[in-house]
């Protein structure tokens, strides 16, 4: 699952605490008593670290759920990061499975692939904005965010006011050929405004300039860190400079509190390149289709998806055991919890397991994020019920539309880019069933927090739901029968799909961008744990007789929505596409 959509406004705004913090756990050996803290049980696997594949069934099955996943989350697939050659031999599989089953392809020019124009990009550093005779220093006063070189010369700057306030704006004159300089509200939805899609250029304008408030000091190094990104027009936001605050006097001759919109500020000279490179690995959505048996029903799809990506390679070796331990006890939501540092009594009770630990079993090295449950899990109960519908006698009337993300984790790129694109009309899919991290879900799991701040925790029967009365109450109904009818008998958790939820969970998967264009969705999870986004994220702690049962239940909703007569019906207000989603 894709991190925190707020996370980006924390981040700016206080700082991410990185795994290397790990690092300070101090050493097992001649650890102190421990002291008692409140935590939940540690989870106990006899599964082994690594495992030799079996061949796989037509069934859904654990062993087979078991096997596909000891291939995927394996260490030599390098944490599968998208545009690396760990997550192209992973959509390599993916595909090379989907023919294997007899699936048709249905990405690219007759393949299962379908490529997303991925890309790398660097500062130039020797990028320069000048402001009255005076230079900026790059990534602490100034900063920008552009695809092609932005160059200005003794371009004028003139003060636009508040961004997003549309009750003041400058006249066409006013603006023509200028910098527009507007201030940036210190507020999540101020960074939205400033980073998502869209031209915010009044017309005849030559440019943007965003003033950002110190607060926020961190989104200069978010606009221009260097990596992959998608090379796409759909969506994209227009050129922008960003200007801290406090260099903000460089631009006008009083300061900005006291400005009006329309005050002219300095002349400036800016050129601010990005070198922007062909990714070395491409980036792949893998894409399969099990043709419907209705001769007319099979022009309608029922998509099935999960992400392929997980987060890569972390810089580092640490301790594994010290990672596992640590993070249950001080950290049970993983990445969710990373501005939780631990208290002394804490790590005496780390300290004193780890000794427990280090009786058994020598200290491991580990720095692969293999992501067997996001969404290693997903990927292959993905691959288990396309195996299941397709070795059937009788096909669904309905076609199956298999697609395996890529670039979830960077911000739902792979998903964003069919949706875009799509392979088969866009209006033609029914709905999407999306499964991301499927594989844990026990009682010793924390698997979120309701919208005013109570624990959640899992159970045998648990399963969380997000968005499947959001756009159809239908399909939300058809979920709950198909449950109850077929006997699968989950006890499902609504808590995570509360409106105005912190933790934003339905913006923050791949079937958020299929709802986006009106069409229905469901998202299956059995959340949140202490490995999500962490180094201990392996095979050998999944669940996977639960992920059987997971995937069966999925699967018989697909067909359920394969053989009715009728597509779900859309009864609530539809999504704007280009709009900022807000749970």
């Amino acid at each position: 699952m894709a991190p925190r959509a707020a996370s980006v406004g924390r981040l700016l705004m206080a700082g991410a605490l990185s795994s290397g913090v790990l690092s300070s756990v101090v050493s097992a050996q001649d650890a102190p008593k421990p002291q008692p803290v409140a935590t939940a049980p540690a989870p106990r696997t006899d599964l082994p670290l690594k495992l030799a594949p079996r061949p796989t069934k037509s069934g859904i099955t654990a062993d087979d759920l078991m096997t596909r996943l000891y291939i995927f989350a394996d260490d030599s697939l390098m944490g599968r990061d998208v545009g690396t050659e760990g997550h192209f031999k992973a959509t390599t599989y993916l595909a090379a499975e989907a023919k294997r089953m007899g699936l048709k392809p249905a990405g690219d020019s007759g393949t299962f692939f379908q490529t997303l124009p991925l890309k790398t990009k660097k500062v130039d550093p020797l990028s320069s904005f000048i402001a009255g005779g005076t230079a900026l220093t790059l990534g602490r006063e100034w900063g920008f965010s552009a695809k092609a070189p932005l160059s200005f010369e003794s371009a004028g700057v003139v003060f636009g006011g508040l961004l997003g306030d549309s009750t003041v704006r400058l006249t066409a004159e006013q603006a023509s050929g200028k910098l527009v300089a507007y201030t940036m509200p210190a507020s999540q939805s101020g960074i939205g405004l400033a980073l998502e899609a869209g031209n915010l250029l009044p017309a005849g304008a030559a440019g943007l300039i965003i003033i950002v408030p110190q607060p926020v000091i961190g989104i200069l190094g978010y606009v221009m860190q260097s990596g992959a990104f998608i090379d796409s027009d759909a969506g994209v936001a227009s050129p922008r400079l960003f200007v801290m605050m406090d260099a903000a006097s460089k631009l006008f001759s009083k300061p900005v509190a006291d400005l009006a919109v329309g005050d002219a500020g300095a002349a400036v000279n800016v050129k601010a390149v990005m070198e922007i490179k062909p990714s070395a690995f491409p980036a792949r959505n893998v894409v399969a289709l099990l043709p419907g048996s209705d001769p007319k029903l099979k022009n309608q799809y029922v998509a099935v998806g999960a992400h392929s990506d997980h987060v890569g390679v972390a810089p580092r070796g640490i301790d594994h055991d010290s990672v596992l331990v640590f993070n249950r006890i001080v950290r049970p939501g993983g990445a969710e919890d990373d501005s939780k540092f631990g208290t002394a009594e804490q790590f005496a009770q780390i300290n004193a397991e780890l000794a427990e630990l280090r009786k058994t079993q020598p200290a491991r090295r580990d720095s692969i994020f293999n992501g067997a449950d996001d969404d290693g899990s997903g990927s292959v109960a993905v691959q288990e019920i396309a195996e299941y519908l397709s070795s059937a006698k009788v096909k669904p009337k309905r076609s199956t539309l298999f697609v395996w993300h890529a670039g979830e984790e960077k911000g739902l790129w792979g998903s964003a880019f069919f949706t875009e694109h799509p392979t088969v009309p866009r209006d033609s899919i029914v709905a999407q069933l999306n499964m991301d991290m499927v594989g844990r879900g026990s009682v010793t799991d924390q698997t979120g927090m309701s919208a005013d701040g109570k624990e959640l925790r899992g159970g045998p029967d648990y399963l969380q739901l997000v968005g499947s009365r959001r756009l159809s109450t239908e399909l939300g109904d058809l979920v709950e029968s198909v449950n109850t009818g077929k006997k699968h008998n989950f006890s499902f958790d609504y808590a995570m799909d509360a409106n105005g939820h912190p933790m934003n969970i339905y913006c923050r998967s791949d079937h958020y961008e299929y709802a986006r264009w009106g069409i229905p969705v469901t998202f299956f999870t059995t959340g949140g744990h202490s490995a999500y986004h962490q180094l201990t994220d392996e095979p050998q702690y999944i669940d996977y007789q639960h992920m059987q049962r997971v995937s069966r239940l999925v699967a018989d909703i697909a067909l359920e929505l394969g053989n009715r007569p009728a597509r779900p019906t859309v009864n609530q207000p539809k999504l704007d596409p280009r709009g900022i989603c807000k749970q």
